[in-house]
């Protein structure tokens, strides 16, 4: 009978040890698994951000603007002599010499009166040979020889006159160009200053663009100039002429692009965009998705530190295409945040996902 109390007694202790062995492990498992989930918990409380990691590149940079072709000199040949045109030796659209002929006036009485006025110098040339022969005899006065020789000149004057008027009735080209177009026919009776032709230098064209304020003092003559044309064509051109002083309408700069025509392919009075290089800059490319702006306003690329802290980097646009921008302000490497920077601001602390390999999506 003792014995089977304390065989009682022994199982009665080891279900209570068993028991107890039991909620200790129980209470160390759940505290374990505590400890784990607050750490999983820490982890993912972080905003996870796609980062991509980016170097500044040497870019060339460019002003780009639109403008109008127009020949290097357009210029209306005027009559400088009146009378009625005899004939017209070109038509238009010829390309025609410079000194060569377009058209000619009538003479009329031109070769008369020159005529006259050579018999005139003739016999006054004679007059004073022979005034001076009686003055070395002391039988002239000094003063009749004085008005011999003033006649003489004035013969010579009017001579010279003449001759000029007979050179006018040939109206000549003042430079090698295009024959634009006829203004006068023949039969018309021009004025003196009266318009005849117009007429083109082709040989080489100027691209007249307007430069914004901001920009003028980033050009310099001389530099280069890729010009594309309204019939999508595309030349190289050199920048000849910086206006000094704005337009007061528009607050803009006139500058002249030079183009190479001297093989006439070109066609002046055509739209044209010219794009001018101001330079190399090291600049980053960036998608317009990745800007963010700023509490105060300012443009800027939110960026991943080297501790996975947020950044906010104000940026300054170089230039920009219908892809994305160059921009200035960024450090030369930098991880720019490329999904989830509009739910982040700068000191946050974020989770990272690179996708460098990825390139931007």
């Amino acid at each position: 009978m003792q014995k089977s109390y304390w065989v009682a007694a022994i199982c009665s202790l080891l279900l209570i040890f068993w028991m107890l062995s039991g909620f200790i492990s129980d209470s160390e498992s759940t505290n374990g698994a505590s400890t784990s989930q607050q750490k999983t918990t820490d982890s993912d409380t972080l905003f996870k951000v796609a980062i991509q990691k980016m170097q500044a590149k040497p870019t060339q940079l460019f002003i780009i603007a639109n403008g109008e072709v127009e020949p290097k000199r357009v210029v209306q040949v005027r009559a400088q002599t009146q009378g009625q045109i005899s004939s017209i030796l070109v038509n238009e659209g010829d390309m025609i010499e410079q000194g060569q002929r377009i058209a000619t006036i009538d003479m009329n009485d031109r070769q008369i009166r020159l005529s006259q006025e050579l018999a005139l110098l003739e016999s006054r040339e004679n007059t004073l040979e022979r005034q001076q022969q009686l003055a070395a005899r002391n039988y002239q006065s000094q003063s009749d020889i004085d008005q011999a020789k003033a006649d003489l000149k004035a013969s010579q004057a009017a001579i010279a006159s003449i001759e000029l008027d007979i050179a006018h009735t040939n109206i000549r080209a003042p430079f090698t160009g295009m024959l634009e177009r006829l203004v006068a026919e023949q039969g018309d009776f021009v004025q003196v200053n009266g318009p005849v032709a117009v007429l083109l230098q082709q040989s080489t064209l100027l691209v007249t663009l307007p430069i914004a304020q901001q920009d003028i003092n980033k050009l310099q003559l001389g530099t280069s100039a890729q010009v594309t044309l309204s019939t999508g064509e595309s030349v190289e051109g050199r920048l000849t002429y910086i206006a000094p002083r704005a337009n007061e309408q528009t607050r803009t700069f006139d500058v002249e692009i030079e183009i190479d025509n001297s093989d006439a392919s070109l066609r002046s009075g055509m739209s044209a965009k010219a794009k001018i290089s101001t330079g190399e800059v090291d600049a980053h490319f960036l998608s317009p998705a990745l800007f963010s702006l700023s509490s105060d306003g300012d443009v800027g690329v939110k960026v991943v530190d080297e501790t996975d802290k947020v950044r906010f980097y104000p940026v300054t646009i170089l230039q920009s295409n219908t892809q994305g921008a160059w921009v200035d302000g960024l450090p030369e490497q930098v991880r720019v945040i490329t999904r989830g920077q509009g739910f982040v601001d700068e000191g946050n602390q974020v989770s990272v996902e690179d996708r460098s390999a990825q390139g931007l999506r």
